[in-house]
């Protein structure tokens, strides 16, 4: 019935409890799934060194530095946007993997991606793209007040009609100190 199934997950234990219910369409006829993860895009970072922030007499260091001699300044890291959206990539790709394991094993076809962007239109125009009959996710349970002011990835999933949802509702509720 359905050929190709995504499946997003965002880290979290909610959104990795679709993977079962993809597991089980797999098992029932499925051909392939692919697992995606959204991130927020990664920007150049600069670590500053370690050290003084601001000049302080060398009166003021006694016994600091001999004769006069400043220390070498230590080396300042940096890390461009490319750097760090490949680093980044890499980590959510590996966490794909960890958590695609037992799609694995079913011996169909897994695929893993990774892209940076607004959660629900990245889901929706990856679903598109891809041509997906089903795209299986859950829902983090909110509900009311709460998911009204937070919105809902979910929810403009299922509104964009780009394909199918279902939905898999989580099997613990967020308490209402997390909500």
């Amino acid at each position: 019935m359905f050929k190709k199934i995504l499946v997003p997950v965002d880290g979290s234990s909610f959104s990795e409890q679709a993977i079962p219910a993809a597991r089980e369409l797999l098992t029932g006829g499925t051909e392939e799934v692919t697992l995606l993860t959204i991130s927020e895009a990664p920007k150049a970072t600069r670590r500053r060194r370690k050290g003084l922030r601001r000049p302080v007499p060398l009166a003021a260091m006694s016994g600091f530095a001999p004769a006069g001699v400043l220390p070498a300044e230590l080396p300042v890291y940096v890390e461009t946007k490319g750097q760090a959206v490949e680093r980044r990539e890499q980590e959510l790709l590996e966490y794909v993997n960890r958590a695609g394991r037992p799609l694995a094993e079913t011996g169909r076809s897994i695929h893993a991606a990774v892209h940076f962007g607004n959660p629900a239109i990245e889901i929706i125009d990856f679903a598109q793209r891809g041509q997906f009959d089903l795209i299986v996710m859950a829902t983090h349970g909110r509900s009311g007040l709460c998911k009204t002011m937070q919105g809902s990835v979910t929810a403009e999933v299922i509104r964009s009609g780009v394909t199918p949802v279902l939905v898999v509702r989580p099997k613990k509720r967020l308490s209402k100190a997390r909500r």
